[in-house]
């Protein structure tokens, strides 16, 4: 099972729009040594590494929906083609941009071979930092249970692939609609209008198992 505090840190209801239209700027560190490693660096390639790799494996499990080996696989053939990759980057993108597209191709092939293998074994995670509130429960405070837990885990794995991985960078890693957008080639309005769309069909999934997302 993969750590629930590596997949999801914290949900937020409401976002700061402001923020999200700031400009990509990459940490200057990431960036020096993405520059060593692209020139053959192994050792500047496994500092970049070690500072991204929550975010890697975040980004990968949550591409594909959860499941603890896929996501495993994902990651690991993510850093193999970073690795590749890295002498090609000529900063025409940020290089968050630029490593969670290598993450979003390497987490799409993984889910392919697995389908084609019928592979493809769900395993359900638990999200304890979405607020959400049961018409079921009585409990003081609508404290979250497990079942709340396994029924909004079991609702996000029904989310598009590509909008549930785009919703987990925007909740999770606060990426804002610039980046998201010069990630995905969209523009700014496209991203809102895709992230409003797979969060009010996450409010719905939720709510027809009897659940709010506040």
């Amino acid at each position: 099972m993969i750590d629930d505090t590596l997949l999801v840190r914290t949900m937020r209801v409401a976002k700061k729009e402001p923020d999200s239209l700031t400009p990509v700027v990459d940490d200057p560190f990431d960036l020096e040594l993405a520059v060593e490693a692209s020139g053959g660096d192994k050792g500047a390639f496994e500092r970049l590494m070690w500072r991204w790799w929550d975010r890697i494996r975040g980004y990968c499990a949550a591409f594909v929906a959860f499941d603890a080996e896929l996501a495993e696989e994902a990651a690991q053939e993510s850093l193999i083609r970073i690795y590749k990759a890295l002498p090609k980057w000529r900063r025409e993108s940020s290089l968050g941009a630029y490593l969670y597209g290598i993450c979003r191709t390497a987490s799409a092939d993984v889910m392919r071979r697995a389908a084609r293998h019928h592979a493809h074994n769900v395993q359900v995670e638990t999200f304890d930092s979405f607020p959400l509130e049961s018409h079921h429960s009585t409990g003081e405070g609508n404290v979250l249970n497990e079942e709340a837990n396994r029924m909004l885990a079991v609702a996000m794995q029904k989310l598009d692939p590509e909008d549930r991985a785009m919703l987990y960078l925007h909740e999770v890693e606060d990426k804002g609609l610039a980046e998201l957008g010069e990630m995905y080639g969209l523009p700014l309005g496209t991203v809102k209008s895709r992230l409003f769309r797979a969060r009010d069909k996450l409010g719905t999934l939720l709510r027809e198992m009897g659940y709010e997302l506040h």
